[in-house]
């Protein structure tokens, strides 16, 4: 239960900030990426899905974004 309340917080935290250097809240070793999957590559202000995983255990969260926060797929462009 405690991890489940860790992983939405963490998903709170990247809504606010992108950059944000969250550990990952299954295996405490790894620092949590994001990626952001628009539904229409076309027009990314119709949402998505943001992808939260750890690198290291493979565990990941997926949020969906009806309404995008103001950084959303801000990271994608940086890659």
């Amino acid at each position: 239960m405690e991890e489940r309340k860790n992983w939405l917080d963490a998903a709170e935290k990247f809504r606010s900030n992108s950059n944000a250097v969250l550990l990952c809240p299954s295996c405490n070793e790894g620092y949590l990426q994001i990626r952001d999957v628009p539904f229409d590559e076309n027009n990314i202000s119709k949402g998505g899905e943001r992808f939260i995983e750890c690198p290291v255990c493979k565990k990941f969260e997926i949020i969906l974004y009806r309404t995008i926060p103001e950084n959303w797929f801000y990271n994608n462009k940086q890659n």
